[in-house]
């Protein structure tokens, strides 16, 4: 699923573009949660950091749309914006707060889904990679969207995935900054565990894929702010 802001002060803007994402979601097969917003000042008020993509109007009252990017990016350098407005000559300041595109008023649907395709290709390769994992008879290619953990014993990593376990001779600590950006998190020295998988947490301990593994002290408080980051800003 992928999570999108729709900031605009117009109900008719709004409106306009939550159809056309519902459209988008059918033509494309991909789920689209839309969220709309009248003000930026609503957007920053609730922001969760779960947000994919933010669809913001420049010609906003009191902070203009490029002000409340700018407020944004304090924040979160990963989310992808995207402007929309009716003063073409202004797009040119998204540069200043690295927009991926804009879009000229009135949005027509082509224009809208041509743009939209390029930025939701952009956010699900970012959400995943592949990884190479060599075997006796030549190798195993399992995506980061597949991947529950990666488990650490002597100078063997273990890759629990949807499809089994694979192991690899390899340093958990190269793995886990390849996969920096991506949502996974140590939660002790032994285990590199992908957030979108646990399905509980219960003091020292967490569940993914019907396993039970420690959190340990050291890594708790950070830990769990990741998963909350992750989760939507829920408190932990």
């Amino acid at each position: 699923m992928i999570k999108i802001a729709v900031v605009d002060d117009e109900q008719m803007e709004r409106d306009t573009l939550k159809r056309y994402y519902l459209d988008l979601q059918q033509e494309i097969c991909e789920e689209l949660e839309v969220l709309l917003y009248s003000s930026g000042e609503d957007l920053l008020d609730n922001y969760d950091y779960s947000f994919d993509m933010i669809c913001l109007d420049i010609d906003l009252p009191g902070k203009d749309g490029i002000s409340m990017a700018k407020e944004l990016r304090k924040t979160d350098e990963q989310v992808i914006l995207l402007f929309v407005t009716n003063m073409a000559q202004m797009a040119v300041k998204g540069y200043e707060v690295q927009a991926l595109d804009f879009i000229v008023k009135p949005v027509n649907y082509y224009s809208f889904a041509m743009k939209m395709k390029n930025a939701i290709n952009i956010i699900n390769n970012k959400k995943h990679k592949n990884i190479i994992i060599s075997t006796p008879r030549g190798f195993q290619k399992v995506s980061t969207s597949e991947l529950y953990y990666v488990e650490v014993r002597g100078h063997y990593l273990y890759y629990h995935t949807l499809n089994g376990v694979f192991r690899q001779k390899a340093s958990l600590k190269e793995l886990e900054g390849n996969l920096t950006g991506l949502s996974f998190k140590r939660c002790n020295n032994c285990y590199l565990v992908n957030l979108r998988y646990i399905d509980l947490v219960d003091k020292d301990e967490l569940q993914i894929a019907g396993e039970w593994l420690k959190i340990s002290r050291p890594r708790k408080k950070e830990f769990l702010q990741s998963l909350a980051n992750y989760l939507g800003g829920i408190r932990l």
